[in-house]
């Protein structure tokens, strides 16, 4: 496995026998040319999932995701500046509430808040994985100093398994250090489904045959504007209390005349407080392990917050029991 840097961009790719796994985006990713960032409509209340009525410009450049997710054709399973809705971003982790005593940012929506590069602090190849790690600061737009650390180290394993059958995967270990007291992070408040915030994946809008299998032991933490592409499985008995997502669908590739099915498999460690959290997801494919839903998560100077997740990719349709033996994996 090897890394391909592009320094001009910040960009960096891990590859496995020269085919692209993923890119990850440390310097700041412009709007695309001769589009406008977005703005929150003025309303006396809150609409759409929006928190701010003011006017405020949201979705604009950032940095810090991974753009794109690849699968074993060279093809990208995730999409960036999706015209829906501007400020999703691939494969990200964000939180559409940052409160620092009185004050909010939409870390989400990339509003009056923004993670901004510090350094790389590793990029590590080996035959097994492939290791990068990065410091990102959070500032507040009007507040010069930066009121959290946080460092995502991103692993990336070797392609296991025969053609037709590959899979490979991707752990995103994101840690939380406040700088200053009074911080906090929640999903929004202010609307009915507030939950959704955390590690969040928007898929290639040219996916097609696209389903969604949610499993969770408490079906009152699931949320989604299209059920009719969710399987729900609730089964404690047999499944104790594990929950995850696989998402399945055929994605364009180039020089592949009839795509087959390629899933993946979004997991959260059980060390996550909260564990399990909520789902939620759109129909537009952005679907989200959404800790820490309505609950508001103070971060404490001197007391790290560790948020850990695993996305597995593997060719084809997968089973109930794959996955939940993909699960167990992860967890052990």
């Amino acid at each position: 496995m090897t890394f391909v840097i592009d320094k001009k961009t910040q960009s960096y790719t891990i590859t496995d026998q020269g085919q692209p796994v993923l890119t990850y985006r440390f310097g700041e990713v412009p709007l695309p040319a001769g589009v406008p960032a977005p703005h929150f409509r003025k309303l006396d209340t809150p609409y759409n999932g929006a928190y701010f009525t003011d006017g405020s410009q949201y979705g604009g450049e950032r940095s810090n995701y991974i753009h794109p997710l690849y699968g074993f054709h060279g093809e990208p399973l995730t999409a960036d500046y999706p015209k829906d809705h501007m400020h999703h971003r691939s494969l990200w982790w964000s939180w559409c509430e940052v409160r620092h005593n009185d004050k909010i940012g939409d870390l989400w929506a990339v509003c009056k808040i923004r993670a901004y590069p510090v350094k790389i602090t590793k990029t590590e190849a080996r035959t097994d994985a492939a290791v990068l790690q990065a410091v990102n600061a959070w500032r507040f737009d009007d507040e010069p100093a930066p009121v959290v650390n946080e460092t995502v180290t991103i692993r990336a394993g070797k392609t296991a398994g025969t053609q037709g059958a590959r899979s490979r995967t991707v752990d995103v270990d994101v840690r939380l250090e406040a700088l200053v007291d009074g911080v906090a992070i929640a999903g929004r408040q202010k609307v009915d489904y507030g939950g959704y915030s955390g590690m969040t994946v928007r898929l290639n809008p040219n996916v097609k045959e696209f389903s969604l299998r949610a499993v969770h032991p408490h079906p009152d933490k699931w949320r989604g504007d299209d059920l009719k592409i969710v399987e729900r499985v609730t089964d404690p008995a047999a499944l104790g209390d594990a929950a995850w997502m696989a998402l399945c669908g055929k994605y364009p590739a180039a020089g592949v005349e009839t795509p087959d099915f390629t899933t993946l498999m979004m997991f959260e460690s059980k060390a996550t407080p909260l564990f399990p959290n909520n789902f939620r997801y759109y129909g537009s494919t952005c679907i989200s392990l959404a800790f820490p839903g309505k609950t508001i998560v103070p971060l404490a100077k001197g007391k790290p917050l560790d948020y850990k997740t695993r996305f597995v990719v593997r060719e084809g349709k997968t089973t109930l029991e794959q996955e939940k033996a993909a699960w167990q994996a992860y967890q052990r």
